[in-house]
């Protein structure tokens, strides 16, 4: 079976869609609604002609058998002329086909033979084009057989039927307007969110990311969707925002070892290559700010990595042994920097397990020693701390060095974010340590807390949740 093609539909728009459907929807139903009110007003009408023309031959047959012994036939026309009513008439006929009495009220006597019965019949008839109805009932008078006919005009019931007919044709011509209408106005309320959304996407094209739907009191899928539909803004502006940042704080951490190498460059190229110290100088310096390019473009790729791909990618987590792992790293750092003096308290058991990457740990971990030993000024004490505490693993970290400002607190962890820049750049930092332990963290569902005192020390508290068995097991 071949699938109608409607190409004109195809080409409307949504709104014109669901005015068309409304309407199409609400005729069907009141043609529908109409048919039947039009069937049962028909029937009603009709079994009422019907009870009027038995009731008058009731009347009819009792009146004759009232009739006194010596009366006739005859004597009944003045009763039956009262009784007759309009478009009616009304006849008495022999057994051999003469009417004896007949009276009549704008119904041609030519319209229906007069026709004796042997029994009682209803029927309709359309001799000259209008519709009769003919009862016709048998009775016996004073040892006589005659017919009792009535025939009724129904042009009052035509009448009536063509009234409604018309009613209902105007009141259908009405409904359909007023359909469109109905349609228009349901698909402008349906679309109505939809049509925000539309307005807000034109006004963020002309005006930027600030536009935002205006959302309404009532809690429907629309308003759900324009809800979300703000949200998916409100991150992405975010998103943007941060892009913004980091290509300006890249850009700006980039720019200063390239000018130092482009500076030593061009020192060497004019004279500095005749001057054994000044070349070696300037090639030791250069090294150095390469080196920190590596470093910083080595922290930019493992963030870029971090924040547009989740940890699956990595392979399944551990479970690795957490005390072996803190214990490597705090003896790489205590040989490599034997003038700090590292004091350990683990309270974890030897065969202790979390469901982490080892090398997601122990660069935790060289983030934060890291820091504490490059800001640890005169005090060269490091304190760690090992605990199972509220349904997680603390790892904290304590350094008696700078310490960092309250206000700068809150920033620690952001991109290139740096306390003392000119010490920090000094030092090779680049400010994005922090921002790297925090995004690993997030993936494992940690937390990462740096509380401080100005000048005196900094302490970097790293959770870890544990699971269900692991709490067991403890």
């Amino acid at each position: 079976m071949k699938r109608i093609k409607w190409p004109v539909w195809k080409t409307l728009n949504i709104k014109w869609k669901l005015t068309l459907w409304a309407a199409f929807h609400l005729i069907v139903l009141f043609f529908f609604y109409t048919v039947l009110q039009f069937s049962v007003l028909q029937g009603w009408v009709h079994n009422h002609e019907k009870e009027i023309i038995r009731k008058n031959m009731e009347e009819i047959v009792a009146y004759l058998d009232s009739i006194e012994p010596t009366g006739d036939l005859e004597s009944s026309r003045d009763f039956l002329d009262v009784l007759n009513e309009r478009h009616q008439l009304i006849r008495i006929v022999t057994e051999q086909g003469v009417p004896v009495v007949t009276v009549t009220d704008r119904v041609d006597e030519d319209w229906v033979a007069p026709q004796y019965a042997s029994a009682e019949r209803l029927e309709q008839l359309t001799p000259a084009g209008d519709a009769l109805l003919v009862y016709r009932k048998p009775i016996e008078f004073r040892s006589t057989r005659v017919t009792i006919e009535i025939v009724r005009n129904l042009e009052n019931f035509e009448s009536l039927i063509t009234l409604i007919t018309s009613l209902l044709v105007a009141t259908a011509i009405i409904s359909i307007i007023l359909s469109l209408v109905g349609g228009r106005i349901i698909s402008y309320q349906l679309l109505n969110p939809i049509n925000a959304m539309i307005r807000t996407m034109k006004g963020i094209r002309e005006k930027g990311l600030k536009e935002r739907v205006q959302i309404s009191n009532p809690q429907d899928e629309l308003t759900e969707l324009s809800t979300m539909f703000n949200e998916l803004m409100d991150s992405l502006t975010k998103s943007f925002d941060q892009q913004q940042q980091f290509i300006e704080d890249a850009s700006h951490e980039l720019k200063t070892p390239l000018t130092i190498i482009h500076g030593h460059l061009s020192l060497l190229k004019r004279w500095g290559k005749d001057d054994p110290e000044v070349l070696e100088r300037s090639i030791q310096l250069s090294l150095n700010e390469t080196n920190r390019l590596i470093h910083m473009v080595s922290e930019l790729l493992i963030l870029t990595r971090a924040d547009g791909a989740d940890t699956s990618m990595y392979g399944p987590p551990g479970p690795i042994r957490v005390r072996p792992a803190i214990e490597e790293i705090v003896e790489n750092f205590q040989t490599l920097q034997p003038e700090f003096r590292i004091l350990t308290q683990i309270e974890l058991e030897e065969n202790f397990t979390l469901p982490i990457r080892k090398n997601h740990l122990q660069q935790l971990l060289i983030i934060v020693f890291d820091n504490a030993i490059k800001h640890a000024r005169d005090s060269k004490k490091i304190r760690v701390d090992a605990k199972i505490e509220d349904s997680s693993v603390k790892l904290a970290i304590k350094d008696y060095g700078a310490g960092i400002p309250e206000e700068d607190l809150p920033l620690v962890t952001n991109r290139f974010y740096r306390v003392d820049k000119a010490r920090s750049r000094k030092e090779g930092g680049n400010g994005l340590g922090l921002s790297i332990a925090k995004r690993l963290l997030d993936d494992y569902g940690g937390t990462l807390d740096i509380h401080s005192a100005y000048g005196e020390w900094t302490e970097v508290t790293i959770r870890l949740p544990l699971t269900q068995s692991e709490s067991l097991n403890t």
